[in-house]
């Protein structure tokens, strides 16, 4: 298992192998772009073998961009669809080329037109991506909590999947807060067997490709996504350490997405994952 947490990089290799250290992280997250806005820094070359030398050099891997949460790739609105197309496309080919594992993007909300009519969306905006990519880093699916009209339940990543024809540049990162909120009860074998199974069904075995390690706010199948700090939501502790230790699990990527007050607070966070195991 690797364990890590969502981090700044714009402080720059040097600044995110001290932080990463100093918190416990062997690997880590960061948006891939301002995620409220749509700017993107430019990164040069120099720099992007720097943060290829962290992984190689340091030991500090894989490397999880997340799309800006302006990002909708089930919009009904042109210019917010046309945005979500150009940016996917753009930060699938950024994140590549500084040597970053995976790529996670919220499906999208359909926001009145059906979920059909947004899945039909998003299908295409992430074919137009993939169109001419050869690149190592994956896109990933996140599992959602079933929050208003938000896409991306089990079934809809699977139909996602299977519509794409299940490309290999395709995964799915599992969110504890997100799928627990969703109604399933992680907190026992049995409800992660759900997940895994249905998810083997729908998407294909061994999608799952990192783990969004978060308690939750609120209770089992509420369809809020509000995260809570490890062993203090309604997850809690054993529900958690059931998770960690899941053997389809255990050995991929956990980031930790817990509300903190700054990035070292993580280490409190990390120093709770670690007892739990």
């Amino acid at each position: 298992m690797r364990l890590g947490a969502h981090l700044t990089i714009t402080k720059g290799p040097a600044y995110l192998e001290k932080l990463s250290k100093s918190i416990g992280a062997d690997c880590f997250a960061f948006f891939s772009r301002n995620p409220q806005g749509g700017s993107a820094r430019t990164i040069p070359e120099r720099e992007a073998a720097e943060w290829r030398k962290l992984k190689s050099d340091k030991g500090i891997y894989p490397l999880v961009g997340h799309m800006p949460y302006t990002v909708n790739l089930g919009a009904q609105k042109d210019a917010t669809y046309e945005f979500a197309v150009r940016v996917l496309a753009e930060d699938l080919r950024r994140c590549e080329t500084f040597g970053t594992d995976y790529l996670v993007v919220h499906p999208g909300s359909h926001a009145g037109s059906g979920p059909d009519a947004a899945i039909d969306r998003i299908v295409r905006a992430i074919d137009a991506a993939f169109k001419g990519y050869t690149g190592q880093t994956t896109l990933l699916l996140e599992t959602m909590a079933g929050q208003g009209s938000e896409v991306g339940s089990l079934a809809e990543i699977g139909r996602i999947f299977k519509l794409l024809g299940s490309p290999s540049q395709l995964g799915v990162c599992f969110d504890s807060c997100h799928v627990f909120a969703a109604g399933y009860d992680i907190r026992t074998n049995e409800g992660i067997n759900q997940v895994i199974e249905e998810l083997d069904c729908e998407a294909g075995s061994e999608c799952i490709k990192a783990v969004h390690f978060n308690d939750s706010k609120f209770g089992l199948g509420s369809h809020k996504d509000r995260h809570a700090r490890i062993g203090t939501g309604e997850i809690g502790a054993d529900g958690l350490r059931t998770v960690l230790l899941h053997p389809a699990l255990h050995m991929l990527p956990f980031i930790l997405e817990t509300p903190v007050d700054d990035y070292e607070q993580y280490a409190e966070e990390i120093s709770a994952v670690r007892a739990l195991l």
